[in-house]
C-alpha cells in the first residue's frame, strides 16, 4: 500500500473525520450542482454507481432518480455511516480499483464525487478509470472532481487554515490543538510529495493536513481518460459551474469532469 493511502485510510476512519460527514447533504458548490444535473438529467430510469459515499451525501442526491443504485465507499466506518442514514440503500465496502463484483457494462452512469478519484496513487488511478470504463455502458457518463496540479495552495506558500476564535475556552482549546495537530503533520507528510514528472502527490490542508492526493492538468488527465476508453475531450467545470475551455485553467483548486464512453457505432 502507498504511503499517502495509508494516511488517507487513517484519517478517515478517524471518528473526528467521520464527524464531518455525519450530517452532510446537497451540492458542496455551484460546479457539482451543474454536473450532477447533467449526470441526473441523464440519469432518469439508469442504474448509477456512486463511488466514495463517505457519510451518503451523494446517496440523497443520486438514489431518488435511479431506476437502480449502488454506492460504494472504501473506508468501512463510512459506509456504515452512510447506511445509517440512508438505510433503504444497497450500499457496500468496495474498492473502486477493483469492481469485479460488477460485470462489464452495468452501469449507465458512474459518479465519483470530492476528489475521491485524487485519493490513491497513478498506479491506483489508472485501475479506477480502467474499472470504471470497464463498467460502464457504451455512451456512459462518468461524473467526477480531481484536483489542479497548478493551484496556489500546492506551491510555496502552502494553503493553511486559520483559527477561529470562540468565547467558549473548550472550543477555542479543541481548535488549537487541531491546528497544533495539523502543523505536526504537516512537518511530517510534507517530505512525501512527489513533484517531479507527470504525476504529482501532494499534501492537502483538509482535516488538519491529514490527507495526501494525486493533482492533475487538464493536458494530463484528456490522456488518462483516452488511455481508460473514454472520450478524450471531456467537459471541465469551474467550482462555480462556469464551462472551461484550454489548458489554462484559473487558479481553481480543482474541477468538476463530465467524461463520457463512446457509444458504439
Amino acid at each position: 500500500m502507498h504511503r499517502m493511502e495509508e494516511i488517507n485510510r487513517r484519517t478517515w476512519s478517524n471518528p473526528l473525520s467521520r464527524r464531518e460527514y455525519r450530517s452532510s447533504t446537497g451540492f458542496i458548490n455551484e460546479g457539482e450542482r451543474v454536473v450532477f444535473e447533467i449526470a441526473r438529467n441523464r440519469g432518469a430510469g439508469a442504474r448509477i454507481l456512486d463511488i466514495g459515499i463517505g457519510g451518503g451525501r451523494t446517496t440523497g442526491l443520486f438514489q431518488p432518480v435511479a431506476a437502480d443504485y449502488v454506492g460504494i465507499d472504501y473506508t468501512p466506518e463510512m459506509v456504515a455511516l452512510a447506511q445509517r442514514n440512508y438505510p433503504s440503500a444497497q450500499l457496500e465496502n468496495m474498492d473502486a480499483r477493483d469492481l469485479s463484483h460488477f460485470a462489464k457494462s452495468s452501469f449507465d452512469i458512474v459518479v465519483f464525487s470530492y476528489n475521491g478519484i485524487d485519493s490513491v496513487d497513478a498506479d491506483g488511478r489508472k485501475a479506477i478509470l480502467g474499472e470504471v470504463s470497464r463498467v460502464l455502458k457504451a455512451g456512459g457518463t462518468f461524473v467526477f472532481s480531481t484536483f489542479n496540479r497548478n493551484w496556489h495552495g500546492f506551491g510555496e506558500k502552502r494553503a493553511r487554515s486559520s483559527i477561529v476564535w470562540s468565547n467558549d475556552p473548550l472550543k477555542l482549546g479543541f481548535r488549537l490543538v487541531k491546528h497544533a495537530v495539523g502543523l505536526v503533520r504537516e512537518r511530517r507528510f510534507a517530505p512525501l510529495e512527489q513533484r517531479d514528472g507527470e504525476h504529482a502527490i501532494l499534501l492537502h490542508r483538509a482535516h488538519d493536513f491529514g490527507i495526501m492526493v494525486y493533482a492533475t492538468t487538464p493536458e494530463q488527465l484528456r490522456s488518462q481518460l483516452g488511455e481508460s476508453g473514454f472520450d478524450s475531450d471531456p467537459m471541465l467545470f469551474s467550482v462555480d459551474g462556469q464551462l472551461l475551455r484550454g489548458e489554462t485553467l484559473p487558479d481553481e483548486e480543482y474541477f468538476h469532469v463530465v467524461a463520457y464512453k463512446p457509444a458504439l457505432s
